[in-house]
């Protein structure tokens, strides 16, 4: 199998998007390659610096100013040392990608040019690799590989990045390997690609993503250069790739980390190592089943519209589409003819828009058609495939369930699995009627955010129950007591010491019920927390007063607008209106008080309307009804 199809060039002929998407990446490359110049002596920052802490928007990177960095929400303008040094960072990973499409071009066009683009950036950093300061994203520097710590790179922040711009190269290398002398090779592979692994080989350490990714940048190295001792490495070392499926993946297919954007950020790095496996006729080992089961399941724990319910860190509003570049690799790992492929075509066929990631970037043109589908799949007619219709499941191991009918798709966390990008939001709902979200999880911004530490990371800004104005404890897992497709029930010790939850949910045909039950040794506050999408709008006029909750941290001081239902029903409709659908949401509440607020959404440039019903003794039985 080769990397490019045999027919690529024909491909593009046939097809007029993949001859727009040529033309558009000779204007990117050629721009970019006219005035390319790096300096070894600047270390990069970390990508994750890179959000506004007024909004949690992404700042803009703009390739010609490299000390101004403007929020893409409030437009408000930033310079430090900081913000210049992931300036730097974006750089460099536009000039690796310019490499990659550069080789694409060449093959393409047969234009010289593009392959000595794809040479000019690569040499460049190869000649310098050693001269750029080992450093980390703590901002910490070392001189050599045995005082760094973990976690550390050299033309990027982190090994994770080093690892991804590494298998990038290797990627523009395989292109154009035919085109190019041993001698050129041996430089690359001695001046940078050993010194990769030299960086990368004591950082793999344990289970987790970013050491799934440090595995397949070894892996892809040692096989495009046929080095025995980092294939060895990659695929039977310590914390090998084939132990960090066996360990890393639940019996249901998913990363352990509970969180559907790291589930695909674990498949990406991976996929890339089976593809190159495949390549060069490298037995994966049995393991290549789980990576392959991984791709189907995350098909199925999908809403029925396409997006994803998004628990723990990840990005906001996540759709199948926005994953789809990872499916076209492990198209042409598994085939064409594959369920993955398959899958894959039915995503593609959804006419939902795609939702962009805000770090580690694919490329698309006009945001429809992956570079992975252009070099990967070329010949592939994606009109023609057979329906793969989405199963109802739970999931117990990975600690979630999914409940569909023809009104309403819900999903509910009710455990963790540990720490590692972990929400305290155990009991966590989001729901969908139809195309809709009714309410669904925020995600975060990027980690450095103020807004991450203080709103998006915190147990009152999910859909679940906040005791005494503390964020929940509990990392480990819960029970689910009783599943089916209609009908979930789970329970969860311990959330907060002394305090148990159970949920239990039944969607009967436009009737969603959910009750939530909370029990504790000792009397406390709890607060029931659900919160509306941002165009939802209640049409009662309510006796409301205005009001405070009391608490002042753990994501209460960003609750505003706050008021206090007085009119005195035990059982309170409210009449929602989104869009053209309307519903009616009962409340119980019984020995309860609610109040409505404003919160932020994501991004903050709108807010959402939030219920929060509160309650105070030993026990708590909270009950909504939904009705379409």
């Amino acid at each position: 199998m080769n990397y490019l199809n045999e027919s690529f060039k024909d491909d593009i002929k046939k097809y007029p998007k993949y001859q727009e998407m040529i033309k558009q990446m000779q204007k990117e490359v050629d721009e970019f390659a006219s005035s390319f110049h790096d300096d070894p002596n600047i270390n990069s920052e970390w990508g994750h610096y890179y959000f506004c802490n007024n909004d949690g928007g992404r700042l803009i990177f703009d390739l010609n100013k490299p000390h101004s960095h403007v929020c893409e929400v409030c437009h408000k303008e930033f310079k430090s040392e900081i913000y210049d040094g992931v300036w730097v960072y974006f750089y460099r990973n536009t000039a690796i990608l310019t490499a990659w499409k550069a080789a694409c071009l060449y093959k393409a066009l047969a234009d010289k040019k593009y392959l000595e683009i794809t040479k000019t950036i690569l040499s460049f950093y190869a000649d310098n690799y050693k001269k750029i300061k080992i450093h980390n994203k703590e901002r910490q520097v070392f001189d050599t590989y045995e005082e760094m710590t973990w976690g550390c790179g050299r033309i990027l922040p982190q090994g994770l990045n080093e690892s991804i711009i590494c298998i990038r190269m290797i990627s523009a290398l395989e292109i154009i390997k035919d085109d190019l002398d041993k001698e050129y090779l041996d430089e690359l592979y001695f001046k940078m690609f050993r010194e990769m692994f030299y960086l990368l080989k004591p950082q793999v350490n344990q289970i987790h993503n970013i050491r799934c990714w440090n595995n397949s940048a070894i892996g892809v190295m040692g096989l495009f250069f046929n080095d025995l001792e980092m294939i060895n490495f990659a695929f039977n070392g310590p914390y090998n790739i084939r132990r960090q499926l066996r360990e890393g993946v639940t019996s249901n297919h998913f990363w352990y980390e509970g969180s559907i954007h790291y589930n695909f950020f674990t498949l990406e790095g991976v996929i890339n190592l089976c593809l190159f496996a495949k390549l060069y006729n490298y037995d994966f080992g049995e393991e290549l089943e789980i990576v392959h089961q991984m791709f189907i399941e995350a098909y199925h724990y999908a809403f029925n519209n396409g997006f994803f319910p998004n628990p723990n860190d990840g990005w906001p509003s996540i759709n199948l589409k926005t994953y789809d570049y990872i499916y076209q690799i492990a198209m042409k790992v598994f085939g064409e003819d594959d369920i993955v492929g398959q899958i894959l075509k039915n995503i593609l066929a959804n006419p939902l828009a795609r939702t962009t990631l805000p770090l580690s970037k694919p490329y698309y043109y006009n945001n429809e058609i992956a570079f992975e589908r252009l070099l990967l799949n070329s010949s592939v007619d994606f009109t023609k495939y057979q329906v793969v219709k989405q199963e109802t499941k739970n999931y117990e191991t990975s600690q979630f369930g999914l409940l569909r009918n023809n009104e309403y798709n819900l999903f509910l966390k009710y455990g963790l699995n540990g720490p590692s990008h972990a929400h305290p939001d155990i009991m966590n709902i989001e729901i969908m009627h139809k195309d809709k979200m009714i309410s669904r999880d925020m995600s975060n911004p990027g980690y450095q955010s103020k807004l991450y530490k203080e709103w998006f990371k915190k147990t009152i800004s999910h859909n679940t129950v906040c005791c005494n104005g503390l964020d929940q404890e509990k990392r480990s897992p819960g029970v689910c007591l009783r599943y089916d497709n209609n009908h979930i029930e789970a329970y969860s010790e311990n959330v907060y010491p002394g305090v148990n939850y159970k949920r239990e949910i039944d969607i009967a045909n436009n009737v969603l019920k959910d009750t939530f039950v909370v029990t504790s040794k000792d009397e406390v506050t709890s607060d029931f927390a659900f919160h509306l999408e941002a165009d939802i709008i209640i049409e009662n006029k309510l006796d409301l007063k205005k009001a405070n909750l009391g608490f002042k941290e753990n994501g209460y001081e960003h609750i505003i607008d706050c008021h206090k239902y007085v009119g005195g029903l035990n059982s309170l409709d409210l009449n929602l209106k989104q869009g053209d659908y309307k519903y009616k949401l009962n409340i119980d509440l019984k020995d309860k008080e609610l109040y409505i607020c404003k919160t932020m959404d994501n991004p903050v440039s709108s807010t959402r309307t939030s219920l929060i019903i509160r309650s105070k003794g030993t026990n708590a039985n909270y009950q909504m009804i939904l009705e379409v």
